[in-house]
């Protein structure tokens, strides 16, 4: 597969899956079954990533479009921050932030934030210290979306400390991105939006963000 005999691989497990049905050892016809599903798992796979992986504008346009529904905003979504909270066994507790510039990575402006006012796991009051200084940090632009691992409970922290500082003028959206149901919550909607739901397109641009 890796030096790009697909087919031949492909036609050859095809081969193996009727040898197998044709002696009546139906359990290993259906495992070669599964190898080949895999095969065109993997290829399918890759094909719907290529365009965010490397976005043109045009794509970028149809993502930010998307966003702007999402989140009910009519603003420009150039820059797009996504933040995360680790640590070891519930100390030595990091931030980390990201940043995604019309859709690429803008590795140069990642961030690390080491948690200096909470004591033990609480990734919401982390995320409460995080946004703060964030925020507050005169000599970095400010975003478009912020974008924040956790559910509607991480989201609304950072809601609270946002609206602390800019009050009614938050030039900004917030939405958070659930990992286990895989699931978007937005400011604009009661209900979390599934990401299976979304075109592949922006259902591979969120993730990307949160991995």
């Amino acid at each position: 597969i890796l030096s790009g005999k697909r087919r031949k691989c492909a036609a050859e497990i095809k081969r193996r899956m009727r040898a197998a049905s044709a002696m009546g050892e139906y359990e290993r016809a259906v495992e070669f079954r599964d190898q080949l599903l895999g095969l065109e798992h993997i290829f399918a796979h890759r094909a719907l990533r290529a365009p965010v992986t490397s976005p043109r504008r045009a794509t970028w346009h149809t993502i930010e479009k998307t966003i702007q529904r999402l989140c009910d905003t009519k603003r420009l979504v150039t820059r797009v921050e996504g933040y995360d909270i680790s640590n070891i066994s519930g100390t030595e507790a990091t931030g980390s932030m990201v940043v995604f510039t019309h859709g690429r990575a803008d590795k140069s402006e990642y961030r690390k934030f080491r948690i200096k006012t909470i004591m033990g796991a609480n990734d919401i009051a982390s995320h409460r210290e995080i946004m703060r200084r964030r925020l507050t940090h005169k000599g970095w632009p400010l975003p478009d979306l912020l974008l924040i691992d956790g559910g509607r409970a991480q989201m609304n922290a950072a809601i609270a400390v946002a609206d602390s500082i800019f009050g009614l003028d938050r030039p900004f959206s917030i939405a958070a991105l659930a990992k286990q149901n895989e699931e978007l919550y937005t400011e604009a909607r009661r209900a979390p939006v599934p990401l299976a739901s979304l075109a592949p397109d922006i259902m591979f641009f969120f993730q990307r963000v949160r991995d």
